[in-house]
């Protein structure tokens, strides 16, 4: 499958570089005058227009900000999203409030690893693997969780071990982790 990584800040880095050393078919998505874009193709990844990595992709792997993905979502992503296609989070945030609502003729999956996108990349170089939460939002193909678990251990996660959740879980689960925790305590 051909594999378009939206985005290559700290999970896209990660993610596309670990996909490239598995051996996969990968792509990183950007938009025109991005400082990001000198940096994947000195990693030697293929880099291309957002529209045309969504165009070409079988998979589409979502990894910007909570932010701006609805509108990187509508203006480069939807009008490239074919039926059979999988569209995939990292973060359930946009799909589980309604900010990005897919066809139905899609896939839709989430592989969320659990930890910043640089230690993702350090623990694959060293041979080992993140944890990561697998969840399926919505199975056109009748595929999508293999899809999705190829994904996982593509970048590393299945080293360490994929448990199932859902978008809603993970979530609401990632704010209260971010909200209450890290900043309520601090």
């Amino acid at each position: 499958k051909r594999i378009a990584i939206i985005g290559y800040g700290s999970q896209g880095h990660a993610h596309a570089l670990n996909l490239q050393d598995n051996g996969y078919d990968v792509r990183v998505g950007l938009y025109r005058g991005s400082k990001s874009w000198g940096q994947a193709e000195a990693a030697g990844l293929k880099v291309k227009m957002a529209a045309e990595a969504a165009a070409e992709s079988d998979i589409i792997m979502m990894l910007v900000p909570d932010t701006t993905a609805p509108k990187v979502y509508a203006e480069s992503v939807a009008p490239n999203l074919k039926p059979g296609k999988m569209l995939m989070f990292a973060h359930g945030f946009a799909v589980h409030y309604s900010q990005i609502v897919p066809p139905e003729n899609v896939d839709v999956t989430m592989i969320a690893p659990k930890s910043p996108g640089h230690r993702v990349r350090e623990l694959f170089q060293d041979g080992q693997g993140t944890p990561g939460l697998l969840a399926i939002y919505q199975d056109a193909t009748g595929h999508a969780k293999q899809l999705a678990l190829a994904y996982g251990s593509g970048i590393g996660c299945g080293r360490a071990g994929i448990i199932e959740t859902t978008f809603a879980e993970e979530t609401e689960t990632d704010l209260f982790g971010e909200q209450a925790v890290l900043c309520g305590g601090a």
